[in-house]
């Protein structure tokens, strides 16, 4: 595994940049250039919100997680960042306070109060809501999974086991689920969680999954486990994927690894610089974006590219 990433603030939570700022794929948490292309909706209470002794409070937090995830979601990052950090701080505070209360509230509540404190425990920053965070995965109710995986991605806990993530990312019953299973996944790996060999053959599996977000994020997730030989099946993402996020992050994966495995150095930079006659306009900027990150170089046209690639051995 590689060096410690550096762990950016938690307004921005997943990991790729892509069209806006073309971020590597160790370099940031953010959902926001993806998040109007995708669509993910990160924070799922249901429908129908029952009453319990608690309800006063869960009520509460659920209005400030919404508010959270709407800003974050629709919000300018940079701009809405403030907003954002008084949101977070405001959620940690009440969510710590009555840190027991939510525990209780995912193990033996009612559907409503289980799926708003599967997402406020992960705000905590505290390693004990680990353990009933993982429980929650097993949870019979699918939007308490998914809003536990939330949590999980939130919580970012370096000690945190893969195996109940990789099933959700692999089995999930719905794209939604699958999509936070991968950004979990990448989020606890790049805390400092010890990879495992499932994996790589999870996020293998996902660049052919049905849901274009899991498709973004396994990219990522071998660029960060160093797969080298999933390059090949990051070149088809690039040149045939029809969402524009998941074949630049494919671009971004295949950059990254020429970069930091410098004996796919050549093999990467010929496949990105084939893309230039493949991909459309969008997606040859951040090719090309890549090729310099790659290279250290700018060529001003696409023939000294190509070039430059089939120089290298």
């Amino acid at each position: 595994m590689m060096a410690p990433m550096h762990r950016t603030p938690l307004t921005i939570l997943l990991t790729l940049a892509i069209a806006a700022s073309c971020a590597a794929p160790k370099e940031s948490k953010g959902l926001a250039a993806e998040r109007e292309r995708l669509k993910v909706s990160v924070y799922n209470p249901g429908a129908i919100r029952e009453q319990s002794s608690v309800g006063t409070y869960i009520a509460t937090l659920d209005r400030s997680i919404q508010q959270w995830n709407h800003n974050f979601l629709t919000g300018n990052k940079d701009r809405d960042r403030r907003t954002l950090n008084r949101l977070e701080d405001a959620i940690r505070s009440r969510s710590l306070k009555m840190f027991d209360m939510l525990v209780e509230q995912l193990e033996s509540g009612p559907p409503y109060n289980r799926r708003v404190a599967a997402t406020a425990l992960g705000f905590t920053d505290s390693d004990r809501s680990l353990s009933p965070l993982l429980n929650a995965l097993s949870d019979p109710d699918q939007d308490v999974i998914n809003n536990a995986l939330v949590g999980l991605s939130v919580l970012g806990d370096p000690t945190t086991p893969l195996q109940g993530i990789l099933h959700q990312m692999r089995f999930g019953s719905s794209e939604q689920i699958r999509g936070n299973a991968s950004l979990a996944l990448l989020e606890c790996l790049q805390a400092g969680s010890p990879t495992i060999p499932e994996v790589v053959d999870a996020a293998r599996s996902g660049l052919n999954d049905d849901g274009p977000y899991v498709r973004t994020k396994s990219a990522l997730i071998l660029a960060f486990e160093l797969d080298v030989e999933s390059i090949g099946d990051l070149a088809l993402q690039l040149y045939d994927d029809d969402l524009d996020s998941a074949a630049m992050a494919a671009s971004r994966a295949i950059a990254y690894l020429g970069k930091h495995k410098i004996h796919s150095q050549g093999n990467c930079a010929r496949v990105l610089t084939a893309a230039l006659d493949k991909v459309n306009d969008a997606v040859t900027g951040a090719v090309l974006r890549d090729l310099q990150r790659l290279s250290g170089r700018n060529y001003p046209t696409h023939a000294e590219w190509v070039q430059w690639a089939h120089r290298l051995p």
